[in-house]
């Protein structure tokens, strides 16, 4: 409430100020400026974005990955995940503060450039943004697909995995066909996805209420044996599904030039959308789980499961119990179907309009700047991402969540909140960029860093910390960032930009842009 009165407030002296500032605009000038405003998203637009990509990969896919997590399986995984819910709400607020401040298409890279030096580090921080969201991005992308594969197997369970891959490349298809429309059809596809996955997950909720067994909560023996560290790699287990169901609620800061009232909007949306959707991510979960009791399926999702075909998405399973009918299941697996496509469906945008707003800023390739001619759309930076999400259409869930997760959390999330306390301590109050400024700062960012930093060096590890299942993802993690690292200065050198010429030129690095492509 005090964040909307103070948005309030600002807008009331910014509307009389652009009230009398436009009293010389011409007719043709308002004109054009009203047709600019009608292509761009409102509130309860990006809102929407915001809650499809945070709802479609949430707990419709995540539930039982998140309860096999933890050794042993069982319950107690909430711990975990409610820790989740506390990092990123405050990582909502940095996002709201930086997303105020450079309220620009382009989110985590546009912030980190800003945040650690435009024409210095900054530099340096937003390629290794762009270079591991090449990564994160689409295995983010690809995993509603897979999620997607998952639940149609419901119809046919006899389906093998190069099945599941053509399924899983199919929705992206039409996903990638869809976004070729402008602006304003986007976001009216958008509010009636958004639309059916609000009455999904309520469903989903009064349901498992309705014939809820507290016993079913229960955790197993020796779930808090074993010792600290055991312990500490359980609740980061969980944690890291926790942070991949929540991602999303920033997804609106990547097309900061597309939304109305950007400085007011981002940090509202923001906020709002976190804080909401995650609590009711919790009760999701109690309520499948209360319901359908961890036990009845947690064999079918372990690496150790004997029986053929893939696993069912785990909605189908619990609607059919629910119910007693495999009618009415199929019905409810393609509602979920839609409501995963439509979070999918959101991220695509976002990371569109992302990747298009660095290349626009000379960060990178300008190919990817380019817009359609006749839809006026991104479309080099669309087919890209598709491309690319195609590629990790071909890997299990669980690797392509993981190896997301790990990434996002070191170089985004820790990366924007040590850059918002350098920025806000090193750069004088007058002049910093205005916006809005979160309450009761640095508190909320010291929790986001150390929160997530403890998620990024407890990941799955094969050296450091020999996990069951050996997969070096803290290892190539590092190694991955530290190749950023060399390209970058590579690119650097044979561009002449900083740190090998430094010039006072805004204008040196979107020229080095233009000749790179």
């Amino acid at each position: 409430c005090l964040l909307s009165i103070k948005m309030t407030e600002e807008n009331e002296i910014k509307n009389k100020d652009l009230a009398l500032q436009s009293s010389n605009v011409t007719d043709a000038e308002t004109d054009v400026d009203d047709s600019e405003k009608d292509q761009k998203f409102g509130f309860w637009q990006a809102s929407a974005f915001n809650t499809m990509m945070m709802f479609g990969t949430g707990p419709f896919i995540t539930i039982p990955y998140c309860i096999n997590s933890v050794d042993p399986a069982g319950s107690h995984a909430l711990l975990g995940y409610g820790i989740a819910l506390v990092a990123c709400f405050c990582d909502a607020l940095v996002c709201g503060e930086i997303g105020s401040m450079w309220p620009y298409s382009g989110g985590s890279a546009t912030y980190l450039r800003n945040l650690y030096g435009a024409k210095s580090t900054g530099q340096l921080v937003c390629f290794l943004f762009v270079f591991q969201f090449l990564v994160a991005g689409p295995a983010e992308v690809a995993s509603g697909f897979i999620a997607i594969a998952e639940y149609i197997v419901y119809f046919k369970q006899d389906i093998v995995e190069w099945q599941r891959i053509v399924i899983s490349l199919a929705g992206l298809f039409v996903a990638t066909f869809l976004l070729y429309r402008n602006v304003k059809e986007v976001g009216w596809v958008t509010l009636l996805l958004a639309g059916i996955t609000v009455t999904a997950v309520l469903a989903s909720i009064f349901a498992g209420f309705a014939s809820f067994d507290l016993d079913n909560l229960k955790a197993p023996p020796g779930a808090f044996s074993g010792g600290t560290n055991k312990l500490l790699l359980n609740l980061a287990a969980a944690t890291r599904f926790g942070v991949y169901d929540m991602t999303g609620y920033y997804d609106v800061c990547f097309m900061g030039d597309e939304i109305v009232n950007p400085k007011r909007n981002i940090p509202l949306t923001c906020i709002t959308v976190c804080g909401v959707i995650g609590v009711i991510y919790l009760i999701v979960y109690i309520s499948v789980l209360g319901h359908l009791g961890w036990e009845q399926f947690l064999e079918v999702y372990t690496d150790d499961y004997d029986g053929d075909g893939v696993a069912i998405g785990i909605m189908s399973v619990f609607w059919e119990s629910i119910t007693g009918s495999v009618a009415f299941a199929g019905f409810f697996t393609i509602i979920v179907c839609i409501t995963i496509f439509g979070s999918v469906f959101s991220m695509m945008i976002g990371f569109t309009h992302l990747l298009s707003g660095i290349s626009k800023d000379g960060y990178f390739f300008k190919v990817f700047a380019r817009r359609h001619e006749k839809l006026d759309i991104p479309h080099v930076a669309l087919l890209s991402i598709a491309g690319l999400s195609a590629i990790w259409c071909f890997f299990s869930l669980d690797t392509v969540i993981d190896a997301m997760t790990t990434l996002l959390v070191l170089v985004q999330f820790m990366g924007q909140s040590a850059g918002l306390l350098y920025y806000r301590y090193t750069v004088p109050v007058e002049e910093q960029e205005e916006g809005w400024r979160m309450p009761l700062f640095p508190l909320p960012v010291i929790i986001q860093f150390v929160l997530f930093f403890f998620i990024f060096i407890s990941s799955p590890s094969r050296w450091i910390w020999e996990t069951s299942d050996g997969a070096p993802i803290l290892e190539l993690s590092v190694l991955f960032v530290l190749l950023g690292c060399f390209l970058f200065l590579g690119r650097a050198k044979k561009l002449q930009t900083w740190p090998f010429q430094i010039e006072d030129d805004d204008e040196k690095q979107y020229a080095a842009g233009e000749n790179e492509e």
